[in-house]
């Protein structure tokens, strides 16, 4: 159960500080005591004596008297490299939330905010809010059991306790959840803390309820091959699907082909990308919202290092997804093309041709109208052309975490598979990764200079 994975690490980092008699822990964040709320002074002494580096803090109530872990309610996670300046801001926004007692809808998306929420949980606990901050640098292992990094082991969090029964009504995070939980919120506002409700939530039941795969000392570039082999190559070689399915329609020289769109030329996506991006997004939505099925679409953009790949030659260069719930309406806009059965490819489960979506953003690169995504013209395309260097394959399929396994034995939910799969790529392949976010600040894809001369459009 993925439970008892979050339980054990709290046991080992958190827990074991608030045993600790050398340890501040628990640190208390908010002084009650006068007319208006004010910061504790262990609260200032503990954020002020860290300077800059790699944190990983947890907010959380404690159930006196603390027995265990289950004792240590997690209200939210978060990372940063400034933690003195992020646990102050913190403290401002939830005492700016109080009282909780005067909040109004205003109508607009995130009204009800994340502070709004952690301050409703103050509000309402017998408990105080605490603080727990560690340099993740001292951190041996994730709670799987491998080595992480800031942004790798937030997400990795924020999916073990959303996946839990403890915190259903209480947990504030908004990233790494699906985007039906926050949209859930938006609608009811405060009244949607409940500290006493611990029925499962969708992910919560899939993960009491689904086997565990063992994977005893397996490396993450290990997993991450396991992980490929079970989908992507089974995909090729084990069934009736078209994959290896090419991103783009290229002639034999691999240049793509272009279409007009208004004034500006774009990228053409091969029409069997077309075909399996509307096929597997029409298991997420239909014309009146989204189904109950799929929460939305995962993605590996790829491509081969040699001409009968194993999953070893599968080389990802882009992960990502798409959700069908949009935070602020029911249905994404980004699946609105789909849901309505129309013709036009403007977003496009985020593979649409409009500006801010993937192919019209690197179509825009491509052709000197922006630098959105220099680092993928520079890597896939050829200087100064639109012929690509190697093909490039999309496998992409709406994300059950029944049918499909999770990277490191357990079911993972889309929100949360995307970081684990960013994770394991950019250990096994840190210098072909494209991906920017989700991965460490040094990572090659933050760090080099991309360059391209735009292709001249002819």
């Amino acid at each position: 159960m993925k439970e008892k994975l979050w339980e054990k690490w709290v046991s080992r980092t958190i827990l074991s500080d608030i045993e600790a008699a050398e340890t501040p822990d628990p640190v208390p964040i908010v002084d009650n005591s006068g007319d208006e709320p004010e910061m504790t002074d262990e609260y200032n002494s503990y954020r002020l004596g860290r300077g800059s580096g790699d944190y990983l803090y947890l907010l959380y109530l404690l159930d006196e008297p603390v027995e265990g872990p289950s004792d240590i309610i997690p209200v939210y996670v978060g990372e940063t490299t400034d933690v003195a300046s992020r646990l102050m801001d913190h403290f401002r926004r939830v005492r700016d939330a109080l009282p909780i007692s005067e909040w109004e809808d205003d109508g607009s998306w995130g009204s009800f905010g994340k502070y709004d929420h952690i301050a409703t949980v103050y509000d309402r606990s017998a408990s105080p809010l605490y603080a727990w901050v560690v340099d993740v640098e001292d951190i041996e292992t994730g709670p799987y059991g491998y080595s992480t990094y800031r942004q790798e082991l937030e997400a990795k969090l924020v999916g073990l306790v959303h996946s839990s029964t403890q915190a259903n009504r209480i947990f504030a995070n908004r990233d790494f959840v699906p985007n039906r939980v926050p949209h859930e919120m938006g609608k009811v506002g405060p009244e949607w803390v409940d500290l006493d409700n611990e029925s499962p939530n969708e992910e919560a039941h899939v993960a009491l309820n689904s086997a565990v795969r063992d994977t005893y000392e397996k490396t993450k570039a290990d997993l991450w091959h396991d992980w490929v082999e079970q989908t992507i190559c089974r995909d090729i070689y084990e069934s009736d699907e078209a994959d290896p399915i090419p991103l783009f329609e290229t002639d034999e020289d691999l240049v793509v082909e272009c279409k007009e769109l208004g004034s500006s030329k774009v990228l053409k996506r091969s029409e069997q990308i077309d075909e399996r991006i509307r096929r597997e997004g029409n298991r997420c939505v239909h014309e009146n919202g989204v189904t109950d099925g799929p929460n939305g679409l995962l993605y590996v953009m790829y491509q081969f290092a040699s001409e009968e790949p194993g999953p070893e030659d599968i080389i990802p260069r882009y992960i990502g997804k798409g959700e069908a719930y949009g935070k602020k309406n029911e249905l994404s806009a980004n699946f609105e093309e789909i849901a309505k059965d129309r013709d036009g490819t403007r977003s496009f489960a985020r593979w649409g041709d409009g500006s801010y979506w993937h192919v019209g953003e690197l179509s825009e690169t491509v052709f000197g109208e922006d630098s959105k995504k220099l680092s993928w013209a520079s890597e896939l395309f050829e200087q100064g052309t639109h012929q690509l260097k190697e093909q490039t394959y999309l496998w992409i399929r709406a994300w059950d975490p029944i049918e499909y396994p999770g990277p490191y034995g357990y079911p993972a939910y889309l929100a949360e598979v995307e970081a684990l799969l960013i994770g394991l790529v950019y250990e096994t392949y840190p210098e072909q990764l494209l991906n920017h976010k989700e991965v460490p600040d040094e990572a090659p894809s933050n760090q080099r200079e991309y360059e391209f001369r735009p292709a001249q459009p002819k």
